[in-house]
């Protein structure tokens, strides 16, 4: 029987996004594929070195850094990979999007970015967004958010 704790979750998860990353055409991309193949053993695989629950931690930050190293790519790639670690995220470890979305709708609420973390998953929020004509204007109020964030220099 599979495993299905939160350490499995986001193998999967990871496993998911670094396909559909190799299919896109950059250099930074297969970068991030390449290093996934690199550590992934350690993950799927752990040794009893470290606990499950330290890795599964450390993976769930590291999601949520993912956007970050997404913004490297190009505008085109970079909506086509965050797509995909969007579809990944809602396929394996849903209750990461609904931590994620209420951190979003705090930022709503407020109406202000404030910090860089809040900043990446605002820019993701537009990355997924965009090219959605029936969520247009929470795209605009999006851009705001970010472009007023950028603006302030922060």
């Amino acid at each position: 029987m599979a495993r299905t704790d939160k350490l499995s979750k986001l193998v999967a998860l990871y496993d998911d996004l670094h396909s559909a990353l190799a299919n896109v055409e950059d250099e930074r991309a297969l970068q991030l594929c390449e290093s996934w193949k690199k550590i992934r053993p350690m993950y799927a695989e752990p040794t009893g070195e470290h606990p499950r629950s330290a890795l599964a931690t450390g993976m769930e930050q590291g999601l949520r850094e993912t956007p970050m190293l997404l913004k490297s790519l190009p505008p085109a790639m970079r909506m086509q990979a965050a797509k995909a670690l969007d579809l990944a995220v809602t396929t394996h470890y849903p209750e990461f999007t609904e931590k994620e979305q209420a951190r979003l709708e705090k930022i709503k609420v407020r109406g202000r970015i404030r910090g860089e973390s809040e900043f990446y998953l605002a820019r993701h929020q537009v990355d997924v967004l965009e090219g959605n004509a029936q969520r247009e204007q929470e795209l605009r109020e999006w851009y705001a958010l970010v472009d007023e964030f950028e603006a302030r220099g922060q």
